[in-house]
């Protein structure tokens, strides 16, 4: 029997604002949204749980990779959203570290997009930047003939470009 992985699931406090992250920058299709069950996972009655509220989206990608972004994270992540929290963190961490990498979650999600060309990892990684998001790591040769940008997606995991 062939193992498929079927799709990867991100937690997320705003589900709207990370699928229109990823449909705009990585080139993701969002089917139509769903409301989210009292798990956060896709409701079966097709009916909005009000108990719960939310809403789920599925993004498929070239190639057929397909991310399902579920609302609401793990309580933990109240806790990091919090300025006295985060405050906690950056001034406990070394000072070589930079702030948005000492703030960087333990259990963030990295994930890694082929994106053709070095000229497309420079030319979308200046959008980002551009954009206002955060950079951890500038294009570059990273490893043996390996050229990659990393940049934090609007919930802080890790997305890496790859040419």
């Amino acid at each position: 029997m062939e193992m498929k992985l079927t799709y990867i699931a991100i937690h997320t406090a705003k589900p709207e604002r990370m699928k229109d992250f990823y449909v705009k920058y990585l080139g993701a299709v969002a089917d139509e949204p769903r409301p989210a069950g009292k798990d956060g996972q896709e409701a079966d009655t097709g009916l909005a749980d009000s108990t719960f509220g939310g809403t789920v989206y599925n993004l498929s990608f070239e190639g057929g990779v397909k991310i399902r972004l579920i609302p609401e994270r793990p309580v933990i992540c109240d806790a990091l959203s919090s300025v006295s929290f985060a405050s906690a963190i950056i001034s406990s961490a070394p000072s070589s570290i930079s702030p948005a990498m000492q703030a960087l979650p333990s259990y963030a999600v990295c994930l890694t997009f082929t994106v053709g060309s070095r000229k497309r990892v420079n030319e979308l990684t200046g959008q980002l930047i551009m954009e206002g998001y955060d950079v951890i790591c500038e294009p570059g040769f990273y490893g043996v003939e390996h050229y990659s940008s990393s940049v934090f997606d609007p919930e802080g995991n890790v997305i890496e470009l790859v040419a």
